[in-house]
């Protein structure tokens, strides 16, 4: 009886392990940001965000989320720096070239712990039709429940990019090829 018990609590657990692995989160737009940043003329920065964009992540629990899965993609067209010809510019083929590559995506094939909250992201970033390996900081920044009981994750993802690495070189004399990046994410459970 003892050996059943300890067999059935076993199943009970790897079950419930399964179960977390597998949930799928959904990021809420209205309440995540992603945001990057161009140093300008060598003296100020240019700050934007994408207004369209959709992600996933697959696996990880409130408590832990190394090995989980994040796809991510951005509609080039949602573009946003509060000043509409550089907007413009920027869809146009000397930037995100849009009418060719509407989209960015990332694809992440790593999502490993570091410390306290912290957490590395590697993975598969597609901009302009270049798939580049990139590293993002990625700190777990809270947790709780929303109205429908659901669990409810923040997270804020830290990074830098060259644009020159993804074919993204208009304005080379002006805007500088490293780009920051940061994204501000919240998430539940599907």
């Amino acid at each position: 009886m003892k050996r059943f018990l300890k067999y059935a609590l076993g199943l009970l657990m790897l079950v419930s392990i399964l179960q977390v692995s597998g949930q799928t989160w959904k990021i809420d737009p209205a309440h995540s940001s992603i945001l990057f940043s161009a140093k300008h003329n060598g003296i100020s920065f240019v700050h934007g965000r994408f207004d369209q964009f959709e992600a996933t992540v697959e696996g990880g629990s409130v408590a832990d989320f190394s090995g989980a899965k994040v796809s991510f993609t951005a509609q080039v067209e949602s573009i946003n720096t509060n000043v509409a010809p550089r907007d413009k510019h920027l869809r146009s083929a000397d930037f995100f070239d849009m009418e060719n590559h509407p989209t960015l995506s990332f694809e992440s094939t790593s999502f490993k712990k570091t410390g306290d909250n912290q957490y590395e992201v590697v993975g598969n970033l597609t901009m302009r039709g270049n798939t580049k390996k990139v590293t993002l900081v990625a700190t777990h920044i809270g947790s709780t429940k929303n109205r429908a009981d659901k669990d409810l994750v923040g997270f804020q993802l830290t990074g830098e990019v060259d644009r020159n690495d993804f074919g993204v070189t208009g304005a080379s004399g002006s805007v500088a090829p490293i780009i920051g990046i940061e994204c501000n994410i919240e998430m539940s459970v599907q």
